[in-house]
């Protein structure tokens, strides 16, 4: 049995670290601040479908300038696809890295791109583009959440934000007994100012408030994997150091820590406390009832012609098609109780014929399911030699994936 989900192995340089949302649906800021924001959609919304992006009139040759955050490239690169094709990632054009979220904004300001797809700006943002006269225009195409980590051996389990502003704006809570926690010391690692998820804490709970500068100068990660890594175990004190009566605590966006998993195994080392005693899961956030609900954007600005290439691909990533491109590269689509379930048998079934698919397959057993894990038995037959192989399959935002499968013998 092969098992394709590798353990995490990470070397932190001692204990130094790497230092120095507008309703859904569519809306528009001429720069003012927004407040509370959710990622529920309106009920009486439907979502379209059948829609054909070259019948639209969006081409190669008018394929409009899009960029975003770090968090929102695999949607910018499914945007490209629809447009260019399958085989586009060899494109010299493809879109492999993102100006990340406030460098995108500034760009959309200045008239250098059409299309940001990013998570809604920080005030800050807002502030820029209305003394611009610029007005954006914000449509959401995605769910998201801003969550809240730990070491999974953390027992601490549920944060409120009254305690994150305490902690991020006075660094006022320095034991995690205060949480429910042990008494071990809380470490708040932050993100630098010009990240997505920065920008989602000072939105949702900071309100533009400063962050206390001891935190900014002494705990900043500047990249969202190394958020994950650093929190997971700072404690351990790294290759250099020494462990440290401590557990960390950090910030990162809820389907960029799925989508990690899936490469790393990270999330086994890490725990999502509830935030306000709401879990952070996909129905929650796709649903707007936790609270830290929010979402990705499309974002033009409001002087675009109506028929602008960059209106019609956003109104494609909210169509049926769309949407599903959205979830194939692991994210909460905006319609996704609209969309037909994707972690069926059926679903599961396909994947495994795809993955034999150079072997002549026979019967496909079910030989059992739980949770977000199923297993089959498959009978495989390779020349004369007939093979009975069983393969794991664990259910991710973007779909099944393959964890653990017997290869039959040659032939």
């Amino acid at each position: 049995m092969k098992l394709w989900k590798p353990a995490v192995c990470l070397l932190l340089s001692g204990l130094l670290l790497s230092a120095c949302a507008a309703p859904a649906g569519s809306a528009s800021s001429g720069g003012e601040e927004r407040g509370e924001s959710s990622g529920a959609r309106p009920e009486t919304e439907d979502m379209e479908s059948g829609l054909d992006l070259e019948a639209l009139g969006v081409t190669e040759e008018n394929y409009p300038r899009v960029d975003g955050s770090t968090s929102t490239l695999g949607i910018v690169q499914a945007a490209y696809e629809a447009v260019f094709g399958p085989e586009s990632p060899e494109d010299e054009g493809y879109p492999w890295e993102a100006s990340k979220t406030v460098p995108s904004y500034e760009k959309l300001i200045a008239g250098e791109l059409d299309l940001v797809l990013a998570p809604y700006p920080s005030a800050d943002v807002l502030s820029q583009a209305k003394e611009a006269g610029v007005e954006l225009e914000f449509a959401q195409v995605a769910a998201e959440a801003l969550i809240f980590i730990t070491p999974a051996e953390n027992t601490a389990a549920n944060i409120t934000g009254d305690q994150v502003r305490d902690i991020y704006l006075h660094s006022g809570i320095d034991s995690w007994k205060e949480l429910g926690g042990p008494d071990r010391a809380l470490v708040p690692i932050c993100r630098n100012a010009d990240s997505g998820s920065q920008s989602q804490l000072d939105n949702l709970i900071l309100k533009g408030e400063p962050m206390d500068p001891s935190i900014q100068e002494n705990y900043v990660e500047l990249t969202m994997e190394g958020m994950l890594e650093q929190t997971a175990f700072y404690h351990t004190g790294g290759m250099f150091g020494q462990p440290s009566d401590s557990y960390a605590l950090g910030y990162t966006l809820f389907t960029y820590l799925q989508s990690m998993d899936e490469i790393t195994g990270i999330a086994s080392s890490l725990k999502i406390l509830d935030y306000e005693g709401v879990p952070a899961t996909a129905q929650t956030i796709s649903d707007g009832s936790y609270p830290l609900a929010d979402g990705y954007y499309a974002v033009t600005r409001s002087d675009l012609p109506e028929d602008h290439p960059a209106r019609v691909l956003t109104r494609w990533l909210r169509s049926e098609e769309g949407q599903l491109a959205i979830l194939s590269r692991g994210f909460l689509p905006v319609y996704l109780d609209q969309l037909p379930p994707q972690d069926t048998e059926e679903n599961a079934r396909q994947v495994v014929l795809d993955y034999y698919a150079g072997y002549e397959v026979g019967e496909v057993t079910l030989v059992g399911r739980e949770g977000d894990r199923i297993t089959f038995q498959v009978q495989t037959q390779a020349g004369d030699q007939s093979s009975l192989c069983t393969i794991i399959l664990d259910y991710y935002p973007r779909g099944w994936q393959v964890v653990g499968a017997d290869l039959p013998p040659e032939g």
